[in-house]
């Protein structure tokens, strides 16, 4: 399987979306099927199925759990031969927590669409610590 052309441009436009909380703009990415994956034993890992899953149960409820403090910036884009790797850096603080960790999506881009989203973290500990 080869990364279609355009799929970092999908991955550019989701990431500006989100940090601008538009759920609608951020919808438009992604596929129909999609499947979001979060590791880990926070409040927010789990696997979300269907963009109402992964927008209702997972990215609307970031904003509530961190006191609308998540910033997540896009650091860099990598094309592989089946994925496209985004890095991120998220930081937040709220009711005593923070957050700054450094995270990678690897994501399957088909026909243009978001189809498939794992999230790996630089300190997963850090990450469960502040989603619970």
């Amino acid at each position: 399987m080869t990364v279609e052309a355009g799929a970092a441009e999908v991955v550019r436009r989701f990431y500006d979306a989100m940090a601008r909380r538009d759920l609608d703009t951020a919808g438009s990415c992604f596929g129909e099927n999609a499947v979001w994956i979060l590791l880990g034993r926070s409040a927010v890992a789990g696997e979300y199925r269907g963009w109402a899953s992964i927008r209702d149960d997972f990215l609307a409820r970031l904003d509530p759990i961190s006191g609308g403090t998540l910033e997540v910036r896009l650091v860099d884009v990598a094309i592989g031969e089946s994925y496209v790797v985004a890095v991120q850096h998220a930081t937040a603080e709220h009711e005593g927590k923070s957050l700054d960790v450094i995270g990678v999506q690897l994501m399957r881009i088909e026909a243009g669409e978001i189809v498939e989203v794992r999230g790996h973290y630089s300190d997963q500990y850090a990450l469960d610590r502040f989603w619970s």
